[in-house]
């Protein structure tokens, strides 16, 4: 097992990510924590379009993300409908 010297510290916002989940995208069902960030991929594109529901005020949002992009944003939810259909997307904690 690897020595992990910050494993007592307390992570900032601006620490690095220490775990990913592959998102299900759903319309009906939030995320299980609100994400740090989104990675998302799909193939042959230059960009790829993610519906999600802002943690801060609820709004629902279409964002263009850049292929194989992460984006420092906090979702409470990805939704099927509105986002590209064979994207890939990671949650970042």
């Amino acid at each position: 097992m690897a020595t992990d010297k910050f494993s007592s510290t307390d992570p900032g916002v601006n620490a690095p990510y220490t775990r990913a989940v592959a998102v299900t995208l759903s319309d009906s069902v939030d995320l299980a924590e609100v994400s740090r960030a989104l990675n998302v991929h799909k193939s042959g594109s230059t960009s790829v379009a993610v519906k999600v529901t802002m943690a801060g005020d609820g709004s629902t949002v279409t964002l263009n993300i850049a292929e194989a992009s992460t984006l420092p944003v906090r979702v409470s939810r990805v939704w099927l409908t509105g986002t590209d259909a064979s994207a890939t997307v990671v949650a970042l904690y």
